[in-house]
């Protein structure tokens, strides 16, 4: 029961990392470097990092070493996108 259960999150997981890396990258597409650097950055880290938990979740390890990349990715999102976020509190 407990191996259906950790299969079952494992096929989540790795859904949800594809998902994240293709949305990450059609984002990459439409936004220029030379524009938003931060932004770009950002997009690049979260694919990265998603990319990475994608295959460390297929070879069935525990440890994710790009889970680091793929939140400083979001933080760095979050930074660039603060004025958005914070004009809609107001």
């Amino acid at each position: 029961m407990n191996s259906i259960l950790v299969s079952a999150l494992t096929a989540a997981d790795v859904f949800l990392c594809v998902l994240v890396v293709i949305a990450a990258c059609d984002y990459l597409r439409k936004v220029r470097p030379i524009d938003e650097p931060l932004l770009s950055a950002a997009f690049y880290l979260v694919a990265i990092g998603a990319f990475g938990a994608f295959v460390t979740a297929l070879q069935g390890q525990w440890v994710n070493p790009f889970g680091v990349m793929l939140h400083g990715g979001v933080v760095l999102y979050a930074w660039t996108r603060r004025s958005h976020v914070f004009k809609a509190i107001d």
